[in-house]
């Protein structure tokens, strides 16, 4: 109940304010940096399978066209491309890239293919990726063409 010459306050202090807003702040001080290290696991994550669908993607133009079919990649600049026609991807520069061929398929020092035949077989190889402390290998069976993932141990 009102009494007359007092009156009614609606909303909040400017000290309630500033409690709220200073919450938030440690609120998102802890939450930021957990938020840019998911964001690096996602772009990671994304890389690997990029990789591994152009690898498939590859394997399948060599079957469905029965021609010889080449997965390109330069370690150094951080791109691929999926069959010689193909559209040049690129991948982050905070990437690290290992490629693992034969040595008849090393078009550069830091260049090479991953050749797919008609039949499904390949001439194998594998691809590691590493992002910080994060390693995956993305592994290509030569005598199936099978692309498989998996991670990578120190002593492989």
């Amino acid at each position: 109940m009102l009494q007359s010459g007092k009156h009614c306050q609606n909303g909040f202090s400017l000290l309630e304010l500033i409690i709220v807003m200073a919450i938030m702040a440690l609120g998102f001080a802890f939450v930021a940096p957990n938020f840019a290290r998911t964001l690096d696991g996602v772009r990671f994550k994304s890389a690997v399978r990029e990789i591994a669908s152009g690898l498939r993607q590859t394997r399948g133009i060599a079957l469905s066209q029965t021609k010889e079919a080449v997965f390109f990649v330069d370690v150094e600049e951080r791109i691929y491309r999926v069959d010689q026609r193909g559209k040049t991807h690129s991948l982050p520069k905070s990437l690290e890239l290992t490629l693992e061929t034969s040595e008849s398929e090393m078009t550069g020092p830091n260049q090479g293919n991953i050749r797919f035949f008609p039949d499904g077989s390949s001439t194998g190889g594998r691809i590691i990726l590493k992002w910080g402390n994060r390693k995956r290998r993305v592994d290509i069976n030569w005598l199936t063409g099978r692309v498989t993932l998996g991670d990578v141990n120190e002593d492989v």
